[in-house]
């Protein structure tokens, strides 16, 4: 019975967080989720990011875009050349750390790094991490006012080895769908 009270309880709370959230942006101004929410919505005013459509819309990169025009995302926070990368933000259960950028200009960032992925074997608390070299981009270019975002993060095993068990050698994330979908952040770009 305890179990089951336990459950409700969960189940009550997991339910209520969602009917907030869910709440909280249908209220919010100028937030459009028709369609797929965080997507690229061309009716944005600068042409940017933003939340809507189920396009994605992509700048071409091109030889103006200056490095110090160029921002990428960590875990939310907009950054430049950022060190480590992850789809994890919680844990940092996989990410790629001790990134090096030869190259920050012209729509996309060119690196190298260490993948580090956590097999959670016997459980995630004490898992093994497995790593290996791997060369890096950013890239997918938008523009939110006088800021040129990198979007996608690519990785590439540089020795031709999986990245982990039941990995290939290549990855890639999409880093901005935060940014897309809380209409907050569009505030500090």
């Amino acid at each position: 019975m305890r179990l089951l009270k336990g459950f409700g309880l969960f189940t009550s709370l997991f339910i209520g967080f969602w009917v907030l959230t869910l709440g909280f942006s249908l209220i919010q101004p100028g937030v459009n989720l028709g369609g797929a929410v965080g997507q690229f919505d061309e009716s944005d005013a600068d042409g940017g990011v933003g939340a809507g459509s189920a396009v994605q819309e992509f700048l071409p990169a091109r030889d103006d875009m200056r490095g110090n025009q160029m921002w990428t995302f960590e875990c939310e926070l907009v950054v430049q050349k950022p060190s480590v990368m992850t789809s994890a933000c919680a844990d940092f259960g996989e990410q790629v750390r001790n990134i090096v950028w030869n190259q920050w200009d012209k729509g996309h960032g060119v690196g190298r790094g260490i993948y580090s992925v956590n097999d959670c074997d016997p459980d995630c608390a004490d898992g093994t991490f497995h790593e290996t070299p791997v060369t890096v981009e950013l890239g997918d270019v938008t523009k939110v006012g006088s800021k040129y975002f990198l979007n996608t993060f690519s990785f590439v095993s540089k020795n031709g080895e999986a990245l982990g068990v039941g990995k290939g050698n290549s990855g890639s994330w999409d880093i901005s769908e935060f940014y897309r979908m809380v209409p907050g952040m569009h505030e500090g770009a």
